[in-house]
């Protein structure tokens, strides 16, 4: 009864999860290489750590976000996968058949900036690289792409230092 008034208060709440927490959450999901509709989902899952700290389950991420089982599972799945949540199964859930998983946010923001900022690095020595094949297909002869590649190559380990991940607050 307590979790179905939090589920309502959270679902309703003034139209935060369908207006501005909503969309910021939708540009942290894009920041972290996932689709915009992973943006309720975290947005639910960042409400309730701070709100109640409890796990939600995946029926509860469904009807706070009214995305389908199949979609909120696929969302889980991929934020599983990138560590920023965990599941727990319901020890305490009664009945026959398998327990259901309970899912929170592992860790705090800091953890989730932190995926964003490895990804901009990531594609930054990507391009790198690219760089590092065409001056070696070159073998040094085009005169004129040097000046250019060199250029590229000064900004972007120049952004790549000034990049950094920030240390978690995790214990």
């Amino acid at each position: 009864m307590v979790q179905s008034m939090v589920l309502n208060s959270m679902a309703n709440n003034e139209g935060y999860l369908k207006g501005p927490i909503t969309r910021l959450f939708e540009k942290v999901a894009k920041w972290i290489g996932l689709s915009s509709n992973a943006g309720p989902v975290l947005a639910a899952l960042f409400m309730d750590k701070y709100k109640t700290s409890n796990r939600l389950s995946s029926d509860d991420i469904c009807t706070i976000t009214g995305y389908s089982r199949a979609n909120a599972g696929l969302i889980i799945s991929q934020l599983e996968a990138l560590g920023v949540i965990e599941g727990q199964r319901d020890y305490d859930q009664t009945g026959r058949g398998r327990k259901r998983v309970l899912y929170s946010i592992d860790g705090d923001f800091a953890d989730i900036f932190n995926l964003g900022v490895k990804r901009m690095l990531d594609r930054l020595s990507a391009i790198l690289k690219d760089i590092t094949t065409i001056e070696k297909i070159m073998g040094g002869s085009e005169d004129t792409l040097t000046p250019m590649l060199e250029d590229i190559k000064r900004a972007l380990t120049a952004r790549m230092d000034e990049l950094e991940v920030v240390p978690s607050t995790r214990t």
